[in-house]
């Protein structure tokens, strides 16, 4: 009966691994570590190994399998096979107590079964946690691993029957000063995620504001360039009617220049990024014909991206240049064509140098008639 008991203690740590850890190959892993597991559980009875000894054991081996498995987010895969190995200790501690020394099979039993409720509710509510940053799951981890110990230490008596009431009490003790301080780190994320939420609407709207009076002053300079050509078409008009057309053709000229001044509107669908670029097409030196060809995505509203753009932007010199963005799968192309394309090579050096989270590479290309500059760019999978 004891294999059966231990077959259920692999099956439901497998289980609880499965669902909490980002696994890549679950079935595999399942079995794997099923098979892995009940071997080691068999061969500790059969030594009779040190408990301590034994659950600090398989706390690092489910930790490597999950590593090997899913090889990223380690500080979190760390959490969790410490917390299974912890549900694995306590959900034996109510049965040795109580039902041990009425029947070992039963206490067996029972305690795998309060080990699946436990499992199971914590895989249930794994949303409330498993988006914390790096530095509370050190802390986290440190006050896991501490109480774990003691509780560790604490169950071992039991286990010997040499436990007096204090041990179950410091136990209850450790098992609430845990659950609290779970519980206050997700007050913590919580509060910073509705505080980052609330940062988003206001740039959001910021931004929303922006555009709305960029628009707006858009509108009222056609209105006046609108009234400003027809005054100048009548002299035109009465130019050639003079027959001196070269004057005319100046006028032309001048005017054709105008129209070039006039604000561009730039809508992609990506609020911070057309935004971003009409204020910076509105302020530039040179002349800028812009072509995006590029889908609504979070990616163009990237801080990092914009102040990237931005930035080349500044380190170009030339008498007009084409800004081209464009998509090709997951890659966004930024490619500023223009003749006698100056970059500052200290300015992009220094644009590079920053810290970029997203994948990048960038050449530059000469020749008599045109330059070309191309930066292409990572997308993230959304």
């Amino acid at each position: 009966m004891s294999y059966i008991i231990n077959l259920l203690e692999a099956l439901i740590v497998s289980y609880g691994l499965v669902e909490l850890c980002n696994i890549d190959k679950k079935k595999l892993f399942f079995v794997l570590n099923t098979v892995i597991t009940f071997l080691m559980i068999n061969y500790f009875d059969c030594i009779n190994q040190n408990f301590t000894v034994s659950m600090l054991i398989f706390g690092l081996l489910w930790y490597v399998l999950v590593c090997i498995f899913a090889q990223e987010n380690y500080i979190y895969n760390l959490f969790i096979a410490i917390f299974i190995n912890l549900l694995c200790d306590l959900s034996a501690v109510i049965p040795v107590l109580f039902i041990y020394k009425y029947s070992v099979v039963f206490a067996g039993l029972t305690a795998k079964l309060i080990q699946f409720i436990m499992t199971y509710l914590f895989v249930k509510f794994r949303r409330k946690y498993y988006y914390f940053e790096d530095k509370y799951w050190f802390t986290i981890i440190t006050v896991m691993v501490l109480g774990e110990l003691i509780i560790i230490f604490q169950d071992e008596q039991i286990i010997s029957n040499v436990y007096t009431t204090t041990n179950v009490l410091i136990n209850i003790f450790i098992v609430i000063i845990m659950g609290i301080s779970l519980y206050f780190f997700q007050l913590i994320e919580e509060s910073n995620l509705e505080k980052e939420r609330i940062t988003k609407l206001y740039e959001k709207q910021k931004y929303q504001d922006l555009t709305y009076t960029f628009m707006k002053s858009a509108k009222d300079e056609l209105d006046r360039f609108e009234h400003r050509m027809i005054y100048k078409i009548r002299n035109v008009k009465l130019e050639i009617e003079k027959h001196d057309y070269d004057e005319a053709i100046k006028l032309i000229e001048n005017y054709r220049d105008e129209i070039h001044r006039i604000n561009r509107t730039v809508y992609t669908g990506n609020g911070v990024f057309d935004t971003s670029m009409m204020l910076k097409l509105k302020e530039l030196e040179y002349d800028v014909t812009p072509c995006f060809t590029i889908s609504s995505r979070e990616f163009y509203n990237n801080v990092q991206f914009m102040n990237l753009i931005l930035e080349l932007l500044d380190a170009i010199h030339v008498r007009s240049l084409s800004l081209i963005i464009k998509e090709e799968k997951n890659i966004c192309i930024v490619q500023c064509v223009g003749k006698d394309l100056s970059l500052c090579f200290d300015e992009i050096k220094h644009i590079f140098d920053k810290k970029i989270d997203f994948a990048y590479k960038y050449q530059m290309q000469e020749n008599d008639s045109i330059d070309l500059f191309t930066l292409k760019i990572r997308m993230e999978d959304e």
